[in-house]
């Protein structure tokens, strides 16, 4: 008895599990509906700094002058990672660079400061 309650169990399982992917197959475009939406509504890291009459050129190549990419974006150049330095350090260290010298060229960040964790950054008035 035991024994076909098991079998039982297996696969009513297996049943369950096939029924579930089948149900979010054919639901899967419908689940996707404001994916594309939201991925378009994403600005690039540049998009969030501003200083009156700037204007695209001008903010990105202030923006490549302190060490942003030319597609809007920060990356990081290993070749300025120091001995023993940590990726996060590394990575910090960087931002916080490129943050500074946003600042003093004029610019102000636009983007939200009200977590805890962007509050510590320069760009939202951390030393």
């Amino acid at each position: 008895m035991s024994r076909n309650f098991t079998h039982w169990l297996k696969l009513s399982s297996i049943c369950i599990l096939l029924t579930g992917c089948e149900l979010m197959f054919q639901a899967g475009p419908g689940l996707t509906t404001g994916r594309d939406d939201y991925l378009k509504s994403i600005k690039p890291y540049i998009a969030y700094w501003e200083k009156p009459g700037m204007t695209e050129e001008s903010r990105l190549k202030d923006w490549e002058n302190c060490g942003g990419l030319s597609d809007g974006t920060f990356g990081l150049d290993r070749k300025k990672q120091f001995p023993d330095e940590s990726n996060d350090t590394f990575r910090t260290r960087l931002e916080f660079e490129v943050q500074r010298c946003m600042i003093s060229s004029g610019y102000s960040y636009t983007g939200d400061c009200s977590s805890k964790y962007m509050q510590a950054r320069p760009l939202c008035g951390a030393p």
